[in-house]
């Protein structure tokens, strides 16, 4: 690349020295926009929060929240794609080299010193991360944005053309990379996303420390928070269908809801919620209820909440949550004297219904079930999605060492799920929450979300071999429960 003075080595320097210029401009507004006492008080705001934070830790033994907010958990998911990646492709470097030398170029078009080329083209250009105008308009900000979409476009493609026969390793390695190029994009960064620093000069810094306030609320709780987390209150204004516990277990209490007709149907509804969260994602408020809906049609509706899982659930296995769901099957039959109910099986709890009929079945009590509905619950695990880049054996095994007393955290699987789709559930509220200091909106599914439950890890980790991994419940009698053979074709 030649400049049009004819030294490509002045071109470059004055490029940086733009760059370098155009970003100490912005910043030394901070201090013309009040006066440099101010913004001095306002960094040893910041440094005193986050010193504190680090003494309260400091004084704390290891916790589960501090070993979730462990970025080394994370990284060692990528080790195996570093050592993999055709990092050292020749064409592959060649081609980095070429779409470099462009982006450059094209940048010092913007300030009359590059050859006159046009500008090359990167992925995802209408990226909502890059929404603001500085991103175009500056150089600074501009180069950063282009510099980072080349990359992560290439990454993406040595990825995508990474020569591992196993397909599942394959996916694998194609997740990590998306999750990595995610990770570092310059709006996660507040001394290189724009609209960060406007905020900042806008609010005299105390978007800053608003949002230091919220990042270490989070990392002492070890969960990110996705909406605000006062604003809803159970009984309250969320899960106001009115009810009352009618039986309870070690494992399960059961609800039972008030009827809102005259006169009621004569088949009752119970439903099993997943016991991954809790029982109330079908009753957050009287618009979205479907337990209201129900009743209002007439519906006797029974609801089980399951217990968070303790170190007294250490032993719990599948069995366990079978039998429960045909204990409150039978519960319900007894309570009304009905013969039999109509089920909905939510997600997981879904999985164990479809085990449950077919135990049922084998036991000559399938009359005991009407009908049976499920909600997002898979029995054939065939295609699982992105939850199997989870389910290797040393991912499994990993699972155990987090859980010594015998349950596994749900923190741990909210990061998991965060992770499957990490721009909209993780850095979104990094950038509004923590780097512009934003208040959380009020969103009860969100709330739902965030409101996590522990789980039995022996029964954690036998579902996630056995069903996502090796898929055997859709062999008959490849597994088993409660002492007989599950087979699905029975129901």
């Amino acid at each position: 690349m030649a400049d049009k003075g004819g030294n490509p080595t002045e071109a470059f320097t004055a490029m940086l020295a733009a760059q370098s210029q155009a970003m100490l401009q912005r910043l030394s507004q901070m201090a013309e926009s009040g006066d440099a006492a101010h913004w001095a008080a306002v960094g040893q705001r910041l440094q005193t929060m986050w010193l504190e934070y680090q003494t309260e830790q400091a004084m704390k033994k290891l916790s589960p929240a501090a070993l979730i907010a462990n970025p080394n958990q994370w990284v060692e998911q990528l080790e195996d794609w570093v050592r993999q990646s055709p990092l050292g492709n020749p064409d592959a470097g060649q081609r980095a080299w070429e779409d470099g030398m462009a982006l450059w170029n094209s940048a010092l078009n913007q300030l009359g010193l590059g050859e006159e080329t046009a500008k090359p083209t990167s992925p995802n250009q209408n990226d909502r991360r890059f929404a603001d105008e500085a991103w175009q308009n500056q150089p600074f900000f501009d180069v950063l944005r282009q510099s980072y979409l080349m990359i992560a476009g290439q990454i993406t493609a040595m990825a995508d053309g990474a020569d591992i026969a196993d397909p599942e390793r394959k996916q694998q390695l194609q997740f990590a990379a998306q999750a990595l190029t995610d990770a570092f994009s310059p709006s996660n960064f507040a001394a290189t996303n724009p609209q960060v620093i406007t905020r900042a000069l806008e609010t005299k810094g105390e978007s800053l420390i608003n949002g230091m306030q919220h990042m270490l609320n989070d990392l002492r709780r070890g969960q990110l928070t996705h909406t605000d987390p006062e604003a809803f209150k159970l009984g309250e204004n969320i899960a106001v269908t009115p009810g009352k516990v009618v039986h309870e277990t070690p494992l399960y209490q059961l609800i039972q809801y008030d009827p809102a007709t005259p006169d009621v149907l004569a088949v009752p509804l119970l439903i099993f919620p997943p016991w991954i969260n809790r029982f109330y994602i079908l009753d957050l408020n009287p618009k979205k209820s479907f337990v209201r809906w129900a009743v209002e049609q007439g519906v006797t509706v029974f609801m089980v909440s399951w217990k968070s899982a303790d170190a007294s659930m250490s032993d719990v296995v599948w069995d366990d949550y079978i039998a429960a769901q045909m204990d409150a099957i039978d519960t319900v039959r007894a309570r009304l004297a009905v013969p039999a109910v109509h089920t909905i099986g939510y997600c997981v709890a879904g999985t164990t219904l479809a085990a449950t009929l077919a135990i049922l079945a084998r036991q000559g009590k399938a009359g005991h079930v009407k009908s049976a509905t499920f909600f997002t619950a898979q029995v054939d695990f065939a295609d699982a999605g992105e939850l199997l880049h989870f389910v290797d054996e040393k991912q499994i095994e990993t699972i155990g060492k987090l859980s010594p007393e015998g349950y596994l955290d749900g923190r741990y699987m909210a990061a998991t799920f965060n992770l499957l789709r990490g721009n909209d559930l993780i850095w979104n509220y990094v950038v509004n929450n923590y780097l512009l200091g934003q208040d959380y909106p009020a969103f009860d599914l969100l709330h739902w979300n965030g409101d996590v439950t522990n789980l039995p890890v022996k029964w954690h980790q036998a579902y996630l071999r056995d069903l996502y991994r090796d898929n055997r419940l859709v062999v008959p009698d490849s597994m088993q429960a409660c002492g007989v053979g599950i087979d699905l074709g029975r129901i």
